[in-house]
């Protein structure tokens, strides 16, 4: 009768004792974590059926990009973020030395030529009385051959060709009064664009308004059509909420609805707008909600609402959860 090895339930019992460890482990993981709570409140929507857009917040003048056509060093900077200023007020100053030297130079230019001007009037007058002493001197030497008076032939066609030289000398002396004239106007002109380039190096508030950003300082070079304007513009007395909708969801789009909107990060605090305008054109779309499933190679429509200054806490640029009033979608919509 053979002899039973010692170590037969070895095997079992160590897989028994695996199957309790499994168990024990299983048994002692935590339950479902708690579900926490958003850091902020998340907007709802206010209305039954809505359509809903990001919105930027805006001056009611839009965002004016104040900038310059004439290049040149930056003299002084006139005003701050946050200034308010009444329309034509000096925003930014060029170097204008060069201007006002142009400007001197026309000037001097404008005296001289008004000065040829009387001086071709003075001629004019002076071959318009040659002319007439000559005329007479002419008639009375004709007179003097009808009469039968001994007078020279010779003198006669003397006093004729004096006449006629006075006559030319008159046509002469009005041409130059002509082109003094014209020399004077070109001087007048040069002299107005000279000012008028000397008053473009001060940059002025288009209308009364807010600066809402400076990008220039003193000593920095201003040049036509850079990257940023030096400064940026606009009138905060009336805030607008440019709302971006998706094409798709243009149809539904109302003018006449109600429509609020949510500060993004505190979906409790919101505030009504109200309806301005709509844009004739769509736009590719530019604000992004990053929400899941959100499209990004579609067009939109943008509606325009007035947001009272003190209604919420935001600053011009910053984005907006609108909500519009809308119909609900109908079966051929839901469908999709």
């Amino acid at each position: 009768m053979a002899q039973r090895s010692p170590f037969r339930f070895a095997l079992p019992l160590l897989a028994l004792a695996g199957g309790f460890f499994a168990a024990w482990s299983i048994a002692s993981q935590p339950g479902t974590p708690p579900r926490a709570d958003p850091p902020a409140a998340p907007p709802r929507n206010p209305f039954t059926a809505a359509v809903a857009g990001l919105g930027e917040v805006e001056p009611a003048s839009e965002t004016i990009a104040i900038g310059t056509d004439l290049a040149g060093l930056i003299a002084a900077v006139h005003v701050r973020p946050g200034d308010r200023v009444p329309a034509g007020a000096a925003l930014l100053s060029l170097d204008d030395r060069r201007l006002r030297a142009v400007v001197a130079e026309a000037e001097a230019a404008r005296i001289v030529a008004r000065a040829n001007r009387a001086e071709a009037e003075a001629s004019l007058a002076s071959a318009e009385a040659e002319r007439r002493r000559a005329a007479l001197d002419a008639d009375r030497y004709r007179a003097l051959v009808r009469g039968e008076v001994a007078a020279s032939r010779q003198r006669l066609e003397a006093a004729e060709a004096d006449a006629r030289k006075a006559e030319a000398s008159v046509a002469l002396a009005r041409a130059r009064i002509a082109a003094a004239e014209a020399a004077a106007e070109q001087a007048e002109a040069v002299l107005a664009r000279a000012r008028v380039d000397l008053d473009k190096t001060v940059l002025r508030a288009p209308i009364a308004g807010t600066v809402l950003r400076v990008n220039a300082r003193p000593g920095e070079y201003a040049q036509p059509g850079g990257v940023e304007p030096p400064i940026v513009f606009g009138d905060l007395s009336v805030l607008h909420v440019r709302v971006q909708v998706d094409e798709a969801d243009a149809p539904r789009l109302m003018p006449e609805a109600d429509a609020r909107a949510f500060l993004r990060g505190d979906g409790t605090r919101s505030a009504p707008l109200a309806f301005v305008r709509l844009e004739p054109l769509a736009r590719p779309k530019r604000f992004l909600s990053n929400a899941p499933g959100e499209r990004v190679d579609t067009r939109v429509v943008e509606a325009i609402y007035r947001l009272a200054p003190e209604a919420l806490p935001v600053q011009i640029g910053q984005m907006l959860d609108v909500f519009i009033a809308a119909a609900p979608r109908g079966p051929a919509l839901a469908a999709r």
